[in-house]
């Protein structure tokens, strides 16, 4: 348990904004709290958007027993109205992987190759940048269709401490052709 917690760090962010619709006199917000390891991830966030509420949940974790890794998913994204679960198995060399995807969603599973991009990159003593692409082909060979959806992750930590750390992050998704991105500057806490 001690190695599980020394490599926790909880994070959170908080927005507030003016909706786009002068008929809306309640401002939008969004909530962020989670945690994090290399291995697990767990995040929700509350929002309220042109007066609508959201709750949106993503859970991961990654199993590396050698040079391929297990990675399961979970995604409910009520604000974007997406839900899925996937799980990528991957050979993995260095910053590289490739393999297999199962994707759930809508009661549909489907298979598909899936291939991945990860690089960290300490600056300085300060800083750090840790860049992601993940992409995944899909083909419905019933309906003679195609699919590639992504994600892409790009984070700048400014490390204020050695507890305490200052990140700005760009999340970019196109996952069943809905596409959406987020950019967001937060806090993060290492126990």
């Amino acid at each position: 348990m001690n190695s599980l917690l020394s490599g926790l760090v909880l994070f959170s962010s908080f927005a507030l904004r003016t909706p786009n619709n002068p008929d809306i006199i309640k401002d939008d917000y969004e909530i962020t709290i989670g945690f994090k390891t290399d291995k697990v991830y767990l995040k929700r966030d509350w929002e309220r958007e042109l007066g609508e509420r959201y709750v949106d949940d993503e859970v991961w974790f990654e199993w590396t027993p050698s040079v391929f890794y297990f990675k399961p998913q979970y995604v409910n994204k009520t604000s974007r109205n997406l839900q899925y679960g996937k799980v990528d198995t991957r050979y993995k060399k260095d910053w590289f992987s490739i393999g297999h995807t199962v994707f759930y969603s809508d009661d549909k599973i489907e298979q598909g190759t899936s291939i991945g991009i990860h690089r960290k990159k300490t600056i300085n003593a300060h800083f750090d940048l840790e860049t992601k692409f993940d992409g995944y082909y899909f083909r419905d060979e019933v309906l003679g269709v195609d699919r590639f959806d992504m994600e892409d992750y790009v984070s700048l930590n400014w490390k204020i401490n050695d507890k305490l750390t200052l990140s700005n992050i760009f999340d970019y998704n196109d996952i069943k052709d809905k596409k959406y991105y987020k950019f967001k500057i937060g806090l993060e806490y290492k126990l």
